[in-house]
């Protein structure tokens, strides 16, 4: 089985973290969040229309990493890089601007008897003489009203305006066993493989709808045939049964940014906060492990999904 360690520690001038003290950052600004304003935690992220990404190597930072950068990102702006991959783009990050902590985790080998370490992207041979680690590396990146003479930014167009029927048959793409009907509840049933959501007009609007739909697609993820992910029920392992809702949840708010759907936190949403917090006073990494799920969700289905036909316009 692979190992976490620590080892790189890459940060701004002032502060220096270890790879657990980030993660213990930043689930501590999670549980602020859902302490001081538990029915709508996810403030921090509504309007974002656009992943957090590095314009240098034009990397989507994944995983936690997301979230945490969305907390940071000003004027809808989603770029972030580190300070040779802003001169790289002919910028330059302002002087005294402090840098944001991120984590990347790279694969190492350590030698079963020597404890010789290989990095980097080298595999030791023979192989069987090693056993593989990942090794947490914290470094900096800016955000781009950190930078002077970045590259500007083209925001992206998005309409206020939510066209059901597409996101519907987006959604359909996927090949998932999905019932609308009339009902005052939404759900996804493991042993059957089926999701089931109210109609789109029993809900306050097409966002409410995009995100509870959302949030029964990844859990509909957990599928042995999908990505087999282990879950807990409500009576038997409430910690498990919180993690998996949680992953839903952040893995629905994924979507509705890479959609260009305002993210709707569920109407049922702070029933949920008490038993995260719990959950996170017991596993200070969480957070950690349910938004890597989330993103993985979320990438699943957006990887098995296709863009519905669009009726041409006739030019004369």
């Amino acid at each position: 089985m692979s190992t976490i360690i620590q080892k790189g520690k890459i940060m701004t001038s002032r502060e220096k973290l270890s790879g657990n003290a980030l993660i213990a950052k930043i689930t501590k600004v999670f549980v602020d969040a859902m302490l001081n304003d538990p029915q709508d935690w996810t403030k921090p992220w509504r309007g974002v229309n656009g992943m957090p990404h590095n314009p240098s190597s034009k990397t989507v930072y994944s995983g936690i990493n997301s979230f945490w950068l969305m907390m940071h990102m000003k004027d809808g702006d989603p770029r972030f890089s580190t300070y040779k991959g802003w001169a790289k783009l002919g910028g330059q990050v302002r002087k005294g601007e402090e840098g944001i902590p991120v984590i990347y985790y790279s694969n190492s080998y350590v030698h079963k008897t020597t404890g010789k370490w290989v990095s980097g992207n080298k595999v030791p041979s023979p192989i069987e003489n090693y056993e593989k680690r990942f090794v947490s590396r914290v470094y900096s990146v800016f955000h781009a009203n950190q930078v002077d003479n970045a590259p500007v930014f083209e925001q992206p167009i998005t309409s206020p305006d939510i066209d059901v029927q597409l996101h519907r048959e987006w959604f359909q793409s996927t090949n998932i066993d999905w019932v609308e009907k009339p009902s005052d509840r939404a759900y996804y049933r493991l042993n059957t493989d089926q999701i089931v959501t109210p109609l789109a007009e029993q809900f306050l609007g097409e966002e409410e709808w995009f995100g509870t739909v959302a949030h029964e697609f990844c859990h509909a993820t957990m599928h042995k045939s999908r990505l087999d992910r282990k879950a807990g029920n409500r009576s038997d392992d409430t910690r498990g049964y919180a993690e998996e809702e949680l992953v839903a949840e952040l893995g629905a708010t994924f979507l509705a940014i890479q959609r260009g759907v305002e993210s709707t936190p569920r109407q049922d949403h702070i029933s949920y906060v008490q038993s995260w917090l719990g959950a996170l006073d017991n596993d200070p990494k969480f957070i950690q492990k349910a938004s890597s799920k989330a993103w993985k969700a979320a990438q699943w289905i957006l990887e098995n999904t296709t863009e519905p036909a669009r009726e041409k316009e006739l030019v004369a």
